[in-house]
């Protein structure tokens, strides 16, 4: 039976779920150990699940049994968009430097170096993942080296951390341990994991004195390529508005629960979302158009969990499609269109509720239109934040002339996506379309 720490907004539909599928939920909360009646058991995780930064999705951590057999359930109950690092999390890798700021690992994988760091060209060393890479975004990894246990880590940094998880007193307490007991650790590199709160003593010092055998042998490097030690693996998950029915109607099956529960959480609601879910008052159409007023921030979120915000102002409901202006910084390039931005640009961007894309026209400081991008997506989520997810692939109206792009992009990376989106283009509008301060025409 793994472990699994489950944090955030989706704890509690995670949580009902994760427990049907057999695993065994450890360092619950205060709630979920209350909603549940389920046994305080505080042993370290195999898997952590918590919030993606977008709030329509999570990241998945842990020993990598656990992680293949919690993506497969996530998968066949929620069909969501997952993507998948390239290397795990705390991977010791030998490497070979392929310029001052850059290394070469497994699988040819090519990692950003920090600047702090400056490496020989053609050097090999050893080298751990600090940052893994996911999509087109490029992993980091740091020429130290860390051995990661349930409790303890030990590194070559030759500093004592701390978990950001991990209150004062108990800091306290373990820096008085790394200062006797763990002391020849902690000149070299020693951080107490956030595990490390519950556990005692004699767990955390034996774990460091095999933890720092390991750290000696792998210190002796190996061929360029090699991995030395492998990590936790590690993906990010997204949720679109099918995969959140699942998980509301997961929750509702433990705790009263509104339609749109999720949505809503993820607009920052916090006690008005708990009154909703006591009276049961179905009120998510309304709720998200009311919250949809004056400043909003759209948050587009690619596939492998990046988040683009962009900043603008609605104008409010217009036949049934939220109107949003924003205006442009001067000096860019409109991107699909190949128009310079000049002072005065500004986009009026239609989000329709129930449509799988997103229409930006672009006009000038005349109020001519300049050009159309129209973003194909998941179905947009109205609030103070607009949330969708990019499916990639997009198409544009320019002079005339209708151009499909990302094709290739999509290609790439389509095994991220369910098969129900993987033919975006049978889910772009047809004809032609320009948002306006109406609306759609």
């Amino acid at each position: 039976m793994y472990k699994v720490r489950i944090r955030g907004i989706f704890a509690t539909a995670l949580t009902k779920l994760a427990l049907e599928w057999g695993f065994k939920i450890v360092q619950p909360t205060g709630k979920i150990l209350q909603r549940f009646q389920i046994e305080a058991d505080y042993s370290p995780p195999d898997l952590t699940v918590k919030d993606h930064e977008s709030k329509t999705g999570v990241v998945v951590l842990g020993k990598c049994e656990a992680f293949e057999s919690f993506l497969q359930r996530l998968g066949e109950s929620l069909d969501p968009i997952v993507a998948r690092a390239r290397a795990g999390v705390k991977e010791v890798f030998s490497g070979k430097a392929v310029g001052e700021h850059e290394v070469e690992g497994p699988r040819g994988e090519v990692f950003k170096v920090p600047a702090r760091y400056v490496l020989t060209p053609g050097g090999t060393g050893v080298f751990t993942v600090v940052k893994p890479p996911v999509g087109p975004v490029g992993g980091v990894a740091a020429p130290e080296i860390a051995v990661e246990g349930d409790y303890v880590e030990l590194n070559t940094s030759g500093r004592v951390t701390f978990s950001e998880h991990i209150p004062q007193e108990d800091r306290l307490r373990l820096g008085i341990l790394a200062e006797t007991r763990l002391k020849q650790y902690a000149s070299i590199g020693l951080r107490f994991k956030s595990s490390a709160k519950y556990a005692d003593e004699e767990q955390i010092i034996k774990e460091a004195e095999v933890l720092y055998r390991e750290l000696l042998q792998l210190s002796q490097g190996g061929p360029p390529g090699a991995v030395l030690r492998r990590g936790n693996c590690f993906a990010v998950v997204l949720f679109d508005r099918r995969s959140k029915e699942v998980l509301d109607s997961a929750r509702a099956s433990a705790v009263p629960t509104v339609r749109g529960h999720h949505a809503l959480r993820a607009q920052g609601l916090g006690k008005c979302l708990d009154l909703l879910d006591y009276t049961g008052a179905d009120v998510y159409e309304k709720a998200v158009e009311f919250l949809s007023r004056g400043p909003v921030l759209i948050y587009h979120v690619k596939p492998w969990g990046e988040v683009v915000k962009m900043k603008g102002e609605a104008l409010g409901v217009k036949n049934g499609v939220l109107v949003v202006k924003r205006p442009l910084k001067p000096g860019g390039v409109l991107d699909g269109i190949g128009v310079r931005i000049e002072r005065g640009f500004y986009a009026l961007t239609c989000i329709p509720r129930d449509a799988n894309y997103v229409v930006h026209t672009y006009y000038d400081g005349s109020n001519n239109v300049v050009g159309t991008y129209i973003n194909i997506n998941t179905t947009p989520e109205w609030g103070r934040r607009v949330i969708y997810i990019d499916l990639l692939v997009d198409k544009t109206y320019a002079g005339g002339v209708e151009k499909v792009l990302d094709v290739e992009e999509f290609e790439k990376y389509k095994e991220y996506f369910p098969q129900r989106l993987r033919n975006p283009l049978l889910l772009a509008p047809s004809g032609r379309l320009e948002c306006t301060a109406e609306g759609l025409r």
